[in-house]
């Protein structure tokens, strides 16, 4: 309902309407709301590798006409977070001053990796992954399971075109690159 007043708004062109502008703007702020909410929603859902409630937070999205859009913030997020948790195990200078800077006997290290150091850097990347790739596969999942209500067409095919990379195969390139660009 809500996405037909805006889209009646727009046809009809009832702007200049006060009582009409006044419902707008809060339609706008319940808009702002519910994206807040069911982002919030699918993102704790694919941590917790829930998918009957990604489903849910994605049909909100769907309703609002931002479906696509909104997998796609999802995707690059996860993707983020796995780039950069690939580059924080394998920065160098971040392992050898997370060490302390000091050898055996006290000897200054200056910038040499240190034993441990990277297997912090390593083990924390590791659980970042665990977190990462698991949860864009479950929202890969749901969309290869759930159609698109009266159309019946997978809501993968709203978000993704034959030949392009699957969404887990996104995340997978994005950690190689990250891997070869260190």
């Amino acid at each position: 309902m809500h996405r037909e007043m805006e889209l009646l708004y727009q046809e009809a062109n009832l702007a200049g309407i006060s009582v009409v502008e006044d419902e707008i703007r809060w339609l706008s702020e319940t808009r702002s709301r519910l994206r807040g909410e069911a982002m919030k929603a699918v993102e704790r859902a694919m941590d917790e590798s829930n998918q009957n409630d990604i489903w849910c937070g994605l049909q909100v999205f769907y309703n609002l006409g931002e479906f696509r859009s909104s997998v796609d913030t999802l995707v690059s997020k996860y993707k983020g977070v796995g780039v950069y948790s690939v580059g924080a195990a394998l920065d160098m200078k971040a392992i050898s001053t997370s060490s302390g800077g000091f050898g055996p006997g006290g000897v200054q290290t200056s910038g040499t990796p240190q034993v441990g150091g990277g297997k912090r850097a390593a083990e924390a990347c590791m659980d970042e992954l665990h977190k990462v790739v698991p949860a864009v596969w479950h929202l890969q999942t749901v969309l290869s399971k759930k159609r698109v209500p009266f159309k019946q067409v997978l809501f993968l095919h709203e978000v993704w075109q034959e030949g392009d990379p699957l969404l887990t195969d996104q995340i997978w390139e994005a950690l190689v690159k990250a891997f070869a660009s260190q």
